[in-house]
């Protein structure tokens, strides 16, 4: 009895042994992770954990403006809806079908459209991005179960096509995409704000916080050396010169050549940065910077200089340009016209490419490339846009005579037109080469400077060198030179012609029907202001650059003159003052909601605002109340437009420089009131 009670209790310790060292195991085995989860992987656990229910909220930025050098909006943002949905939340509703039904009639899409993103099985899908407020507001009343609104900037260019291919567009992403949208995203984009937010189950945001801490940083405003009446006028003229001689495209620039501030730039065929879609198949481009040509003989006024600067050639110096034929080895030059003797000026100014070749000669290669690459042919200028090409200059040491002589005359190279446009401001200004800029300054949210170009110059031509020079080519403009019909009453001016066949790029020969014609210039011609080239690519009919290209470059350099207010310099009056342009017009004076919130695919009524007759600024008042009409005495045509349109006020305007008059005066007026201002030079 004794015994098996004894090995009873054995048993039972035995038991209770095994139970505690189990337990004891098990216990530290719980221990061990216990420490590998709250310690080791513990970061990892919390990600992992946030990611289920915390979800980062970004808070778009909105982007900074672009804005002419007088602060005129060229483009612009404002915050618009966008609609999305929740996949899952409508899908437990079982309302996928009646929510696709009613989306496709509220938005005007194709329900087809829609099958993808509402059957999606995420909770997170856009269904129209940047909608029109009135589609927005038909959802929002809609009340549908699982779809929202969130607020999006959109970018907006208010003037439509005026400065396209120069002013660029950005995507649906905010990003820059082409222009100066592209070359300045990083200032104009800002940065958003991201901030943690709770969601339920099916995804919506339940609780954010820190919104007010970190709002999102908008983006710069780009303050630019564009003006807008001058990029207006360019383009207007290249237009109608593109389509006068049926011409397969043009570009034109104008520069300030006491600093390289480009004032405008434009190329045909352009776009409309609202709705750029097919811009570049149709060969919308800034071809300013991007479509390198041959020159022709706009590059004798660089040969000759060259020749000069070295004191081997004077302006009266007498030339055999040989009655318009002349061999150089197997190869033979001709001239447009036979000319016989030429002193130095006229052969410049009745463009003898015989004489020309000879002046190089005595210059020799190496002088003449020298030249040209100080100019900044053969290489990118550096301008502050993207997509700038050097142009092709071969090396010196392959110039044999005859490319020497080709070269002298602009063919056998090829430049872009702003670096053509830069070598003669280079000789207006009196020898110092200005970096060409598009962009003055950088501005942030509180109108404060962040950034500012300041011209960069070179001296690349001694002064005596560039008056020559400059006198010469104001010969261009006179009596027997190519240039004779383009001379400005009131303002002595200088330039070249150039007429250049272009290569078939089939037979890689030069074309007999296909060429690039073109004028460049400046004035007044002892304080020049301005410098314009304008080329028309492939004109039909008449090709010499004077019938082509020059009536352009005369229609755009008086106007320019006049709205700069610069003083005739010589007895003869000027051209009348040009009224101001009707479509330019109702651009500048259009209130910014009025004109933002236009469809961007509505081009009705571009050229058709106001009148032709008076100038009339199309405007209107749709606030009921009476109209306040500032003080316009003393502004400049530009001061008038933009104060007009602040005031949403229709203005009529005569003359050009500053404001000496208007009626009615300053002060109240009934509704629908518009004044009539009348501006005269100063002096």
């Amino acid at each position: 009895m004794r015994m098996g009670w004894a090995g009873d209790q054995r048993w039972v310790r035995v038991r209770l042994y095994a139970a505690g060292i189990l337990f004891t195991g098990l216990f530290a085995l719980l221990a061990q992770r216990a420490f590998v989860l709250q310690v080791y992987e513990a970061k990892k656990l919390l990600e992992m954990a946030e990611d289920q229910y915390v979800k980062d909220i970004e808070l778009p930025s909105r982007r900074g403006r672009i804005l002419d050098r007088n602060g005129t909006e060229l483009a612009a943002s404002a915050e618009v809806d966008s609609i999305y949905v929740n996949p899952r939340q409508i899908a437990a509703a079982g309302a996928t079908d009646e929510t696709s039904r009613a989306l496709a009639r509220l938005l005007h899409m194709d329900r087809r459209d829609l099958a993808i993103p509402l059957s999606s099985r995420r909770y997170f899908a856009w269904i129209k991005r940047r909608t029109l407020p009135e589609e927005a507001k038909a959802v929002k009343e809609a009340g549908l179960r699982g779809v929202f609104l969130a607020k999006e900037p959109r970018r907006y260019y208010p003037n439509r096509s005026l400065g396209g291919p120069l002013v660029g567009w950005a995507g649906l992403d905010g990003k820059g995409l082409e222009g100066i949208e592209l070359r300045y995203d990083k200032d104009l984009r800002g940065s958003p704000a991201e901030v943690p937010g709770l969601r339920d189950a099916l995804g919506r945001e339940v609780l954010s916080s820190g919104i007010a801490d970190a709002p999102p940083q908008g983006g710069h405003d780009v303050v630019l050396t564009v003006d807008k009446f001058i990029q207006y006028r360019l383009e207007k003229a290249l237009e109608e010169g593109v389509q006068k001689n049926r011409a397969k495209a043009g570009v034109a620039v104008a520069l300030d050549p006491r600093s390289g501030e480009v004032l405008g730039m434009a190329s045909v065929p352009t776009v409309n940065p609202n709705d750029p879609t097919g811009a570049r198949d149709h060969g919308a481009r800034n071809r300013v910077v991007t479509d390198p040509y041959e020159p022709g003989s706009t590059m004798k006024v660089f040969s000759i200089a060259a020749a000069v600067e070295a004191g081997l050639v004077k302006p009266d110096d007498k030339w055999w340009c040989e009655n318009g034929k002349y061999a150089i080895g197997s190869a033979v030059i001709h001239d447009a016209e036979k000319i016989g003797v030429a002193t130095t000026t006229q052969v410049l100014a009745e463009s003898s490419n015989i004489c020309t070749a000879k002046i190089a000669r005595r210059a020799g290669r190496d002088r003449l490339d020298s030249m040209l690459r100080r100019l900044g042919f053969g290489a990118q200028l550096g301008i502050d846009l993207p997509a700038e090409r050097a142009g092709l200059l071969r090396p010196v040491k392959r110039w044999g005579e005859i490319e020497l002589a080709t070269i002298s005359f602009g063919q056998g190279m090829t430049a872009t037109p702003l670096q053509v446009a830069s070598g003669y401001a280079t000789i207006a200004n009196g020898g110092t080469l200005y970096r060409p800029h598009v962009v003055r300054k950088v501005v942030d949210e509180r109108g404060r400077t962040v950034a500012e170009l300041a011209p960069v110059g070179q001296r690349i031509l001694d002064k005596a060198t560039a008056n020559i020079m400059r006198q010469m080519l104001f010969a261009v403009t006179q009596k027997g030179g190519t240039g004779e019909k383009l001379a400005i009453p009131g303002y002595p001016s200088g330039g070249k012609t150039g007429t250049a066949q272009k290569v078939d790029p089939l037979t890689r020969h030069y074309s007999t029907d296909k060429w690039a014609s073109s004028f460049v210039g400046f004035a007044p011609l002892d304080d020049p202001r301005l410098v314009i080239l304008v080329m028309i690519d492939e004109p039909v009919g008449s090709h010499y650059g004077s019938a082509v290209a020059g009536p352009v470059w005369r229609e755009v350099m008086i106007d320019a003159l006049r709205y700069l207010g610069v003083t005739p310099t010589v007895d003869g009056l000027p051209p009348p003052a040009p009224a101001a342009p009707p479509a330019l017009a109702a651009i500048a004076a259009a209130p910014p909601a009025l004109v933002a919130l236009a469809d961007p695919d509505d081009d009705e009524g571009d050229s058709d605002d106001g009148s032709a007759a008076d100038g009339y600024l199309a405007s209107r008042d749709e606030s009921g109340d009476a109209q306040e009409i500032p003080d316009f005495t003393g502004m400049s045509l530009g001061e008038t437009l933009a104060a007009a349109r602040r005031a949403h006020l229709p203005v009529e305007v005569t003359g050009s420089g500053k404001v000496i008059g208007q009626s009615p005066g300053p002060g109240r007026a009934a509704e629908g009131a518009r004044c009539r201002v009348s501006l005269a030079p100063p002096g």
